[in-house]
């Protein structure tokens, strides 16, 4: 193709076909630009959520620990609440452990009192029959015997007969219940209701009462001693048994 051919129609097709084409392809290009596919929901970039600020996350965090400690708290003060009254019960049954020990020294402490008094007595009592037994041995020992009408002997008679009169007056205090239900059997017979001594257990005496008499009586008198004995020892044993 020569130079003066640019202005032979020939060369304007082709040329012209040549923008044609030029400006089909640019605006293919710009339909393909239009109608590209819609990105896939992955694709598309979300929005993100607006960044939430330092102060606040920190006082979060911090009124979340705050109720951790106040539930931990009430836990606590619940355990300790349980714990007290645990302990108060305890102390209210030890209090009650002690009142009743109490009550009961309270109580032996009554009868221990009472049974001092009766035994007090009672050796009393076996006391002053010990002496007029003596009394009486004398006479009986004596060797030769002594004349009836021997003032000696009326002296020891007379002794006996003024410690009689003495025991006759003697109140002997019963032990308390419930010592005195275990003995009180052998209290009947040694002691009335008012507590003197039963007259068959010292019995009377004269000036001309015989010799024989006199180691009767002597001999009465040494049981009365025995069983004043034993019962000051039943009554006893009696109370360490309560």
């Amino acid at each position: 193709m020569t130079g003066g051919d640019f202005g032979s129609p020939l060369f304007c097709f082709d040329a012209c076909a040549e923008g044609d084409l030029m400006e089909i392809t640019t605006i293919q290009g710009s339909t393909a630009s239009m109608y590209q596919q819609p990105k896939s929901v992955d694709q598309v970039q979300q929005p993100q959520p607006e960044q939430q600020p330092i102060v606040a996350r920190e006082a979060e965090i911090g009124s979340s620990a705050a109720l951790q400690a106040y539930k931990q708290q009430g836990l606590e003060r619940s355990a300790v609440g349980d714990t007290v009254q645990i302990k108060s019960t305890v102390t209210l049954k030890n209090l009650d452990t002690v009142k009743a020990i109490e009550q009961m020294h309270a109580r032996l402490n009554d009868l221990v009192k009472g049974v001092r008094q009766t035994n007090e007595e009672l050796n009393r009592a076996v006391d002053q029959v010990s002496q007029m037994q003596g009394s009486l041995m004398t006479i009986v020992k004596n060797y030769p015997p002594y004349p009836i009408e021997s003032m000696e002997r009326r002296d020891l008679l007379m002794s006996y007969m003024s410690l009689r009169k003495e025991i006759e007056n003697l109140m002997v205090p019963a032990p308390p219940q419930p010592v005195y239900d275990k003995v009180k059997s052998m209290w009947a017979a040694m002691f009335a209701q008012n507590g003197q001594i039963q007259a068959s257990a010292v019995p009377p005496l004269e000036n001309g009462s015989s010799d024989k008499q006199v180691q009767a009586t002597s001999d009465l008198l040494g049981r009365t001693i025995q069983q004043l004995s034993d019962l000051s020892t039943d009554v006893t044993q009696a109370l360490v048994q309560s």
